[in-house]
């Protein structure tokens, strides 16, 4: 089903990708829709934090309008992420994906996670 999904809505990331992406160390910037506390305690490794209600505030000092951006938050329930990727979208950023399964897909497959320190 989620491969089907991320055909035809090309926004759409699947983790199997996002985890090659982040494995090659392809040049793009993952990004953790949740709030500051939530990423302090956990998050996918090597991503930055920029909750939904910071976008407006921070995104053009953290993000260029050129950089392939991957969004996620909490699971597949939580709205944050898909919001985000279209306020993004909005502001003029063009290669924005939407990591849909958020922190939860990624830690049930096993993948890596780390906290922040400061």
């Amino acid at each position: 089903m989620l491969r089907k999904i991320a055909e035809i809505w090309p926004g759409k990331i699947r983790r199997e990708e996002l985890k090659k992406k982040i494995d090659r160390r392809d040049d793009f910037i993952l990004v953790d829709a949740r709030n500051s506390d939530s990423f302090r305690e956990e998050h996918i490794k090597g991503a930055i934090s920029l909750p939904l209600s910071e976008v407006e505030e921070r995104a053009e000092r953290l993000l260029r309008k050129s950089d392939e951006i991957v969004v996620y938050c909490s699971s597949f329930a939580c709205p944050a992420s898909a919001n985000e990727v279209e306020k993004l979208k909005q502001m003029g950023f063009k290669n924005v994906k939407h990591y849909a399964g958020g922190i939860e897909d990624w830690k049930n497959a096993g993948h890596p996670t780390e906290r922040s320190t400061s």
